[in-house]
């Protein structure tokens, strides 16, 4: 029973190590793709910063939606201004 009990707590932290390492990874890709598109529209980088991963996915989602112009950077302004 022991023995049992420790191959699950075992198992348990690997699995939560795997699931941490893997949130880490989409983090730093959601980081990677956000400052690719900060550059394109003449934001400084240094703005993504303070930003919460939500307000990330929001500012990715909108400028895959749109073509990348004026509209586009005036949402993500407001965006980061929030913050």
């Amino acid at each position: 029973m022991k023995r049992t009990l420790l191959a699950l707590a075992a198992v348990s932290a690997l699995a939560g190590f795997g699931s941490a390492a893997h949130a880490m990874a989409e983090f730093d890709m959601v980081q990677d793709t956000l400052k690719a598109f900060l550059i394109e529209l003449r934001i400084p980088s240094e703005e993504m910063d303070g930003l919460t991963l939500a307000q990330m996915r929001e500012i990715i989602a909108i400028v895959d939606s749109k073509e990348m112009g004026d509209g586009a950077r005036a949402q993500v302004l407001k965006i980061i201004g929030e913050n």
